[in-house]
């Protein structure tokens, strides 16, 4: 038996037919494969040269051949846009979506991009783990070859029996939403009493598990009208906690924040902004584990004046692949997509001219502007470079006269 043309709509038809009936019954593993996670020094080397391959073809692309095609390498799945909390910073949870991927369609998406050579996904949501195969899409990833596999969660599910699970099944990264220092401040952003006692258990429970398993973990903070001032005291928990602050921006353009309600919490005053980033620069000159880069707190103060930010173009929409609960693929955060695997197979999608064409705008910021994953489009920039080597260099010069 033939296999159906991809490149035809009723190509497509025929095979999301035959994933239907073969794995209408679909067993998901449970565990990676034996040493998935055990790395080389060829895998390193490897690696490496693929990331430096990719930075390279941008900075190609931005100066000498702007219709450079640059592939991505990551693919962000957004298993659900559903959610367990009810946050003020966010639209997910004000309505339902429904005709979300089946399991079977996932794991044919999982197929599709092993094949064409995705290095990394993140399962993030709404809150990924509300879905009962979560973790075996996790693990079905892993034995598919994809050997980092991402989680992001408000960590509200992830009790000890979960986590072992999701560790089980290859989950070696993480990032945990905490919107607040205190009870008080994160259970009235994330709309649900009891939620900061809940995930920080949790997120205790993951940092305990970090040694054994070389875990990579992050505590997410989104900077919104309602905290920004307690960002001093987030960046003292980040150092009681010793994990990773990195400081989400709150946007009503992207397409899970878009709406009316959240705007209020995008104006932040810039006199409590400055003043809270400037405690948390005067806490990093002592001592800088675990806190934001001088170069993503100096993005940072200005977010809220400029969101654009021009003169750093986008590395995030190019390395990462934006796959939705419903199936469409492309666009970026703050644009939304126009193809669907359930119309076309991912690699036609990447290779398109419409997908093309969009993710050049993307990257020159032709957009509404967004500020998501900031950081990665800084760590690229030679700027970004000198001014936190400048930085530390001035630390330690201070440090040295006392």
């Amino acid at each position: 038996m033939t296999s159906p043309d991809l490149s035809t709509p009723s190509g497509l038809q025929a095979r999301a037919v035959a994933v239907s009936l073969e794995r209408s019954r679909i067993a998901l593993p449970e565990r990676a494969p034996e040493g998935f996670d055990t790395w080389t020094r060829r895998d390193r080397l490897q690696r490496s040269a693929e990331l430096a391959s990719f930075f390279a073809r941008l900075a190609v692309k931005e100066h000498l051949a702007p219709r450079l095609h640059v592939r991505p390498l990551v693919a962000e799945l957004f298993l659900t846009e559903n959610c367990n909390l009810r946050c003020v910073s966010c639209a997910c949870w004000r309505t339902t979506t429904r005709d979300e991927l089946r399991t079977e369609e996932w794991c044919d998406v999982l197929d599709q991009l092993a094949d064409a050579g995705i290095l990394k996904v993140n399962f993030t949501g709404g809150e990924p783990l509300i879905r009962r195969d979560a973790i075996g899409l996790m693990a079905y990833a892993t034995n598919r070859g994809i050997r980092e596999v991402h989680l992001n969660t408000n960590a509200i599910r992830l009790d000890q029996p979960t986590l072992e699970r999701v560790l089980a099944a290859g989950v070696r990264s993480f990032n945990v939403s905490v919107d607040g220092p205190d009870a008080a401040t994160h259970d009235a952003v994330r709309g649900s009493e009891g939620a900061f006692e809940t995930t920080m258990q949790h997120l205790l429970g993951v940092l305990d598990q970090r040694d054994r398993y070389r875990l990579a973990v992050r505590m997410n903070f989104t900077v919104m009208r309602s905290n920004a001032h307690l960002l001093p005291e987030m960046a003292r928990l980040a150092r009681d906690l010793d994990v990773r602050l990195y400081l989400n921006l709150a946007s009503d353009s992207t397409f899970l924040f878009r709406t009316s309600e959240v705007t209020p919490e995008t104006a932040v005053e810039a006199e409590t902004l400055r003043a809270a980033l400037a405690e948390v620069q005067a806490m990093a000159r002592a001592d800088r584990r675990r806190l934001p880069s001088p170069a993503d707190l100096a993005y940072v103060a200005d977010h809220f004046e400029d969101r654009l930010q021009r003169s750093v173009p986008c590395a995030e929409s190019q390395l990462k692949l934006m796959v939705h609960s419903q199936g469409q693929v492309g666009g970026c955060w703050g644009h939304d997509p126009t193809m669907s695997v359930r119309a076309q197979s991912i690699r036609s999608i990447i290779d398109s001219a419409a997908y093309r064409d969009e993710h050049e705008r993307f990257f020159r910021k032709e957009c509404v502007g967004c500020g998501s994953n900031y950081s990665l489009n800084l760590r690229w920039r030679p700027r970004s470079w000198v001014r936190n080597t400048g930085v530390a260099l001035a630390d330690r010069f201070r440090s040295g006269r006392r």
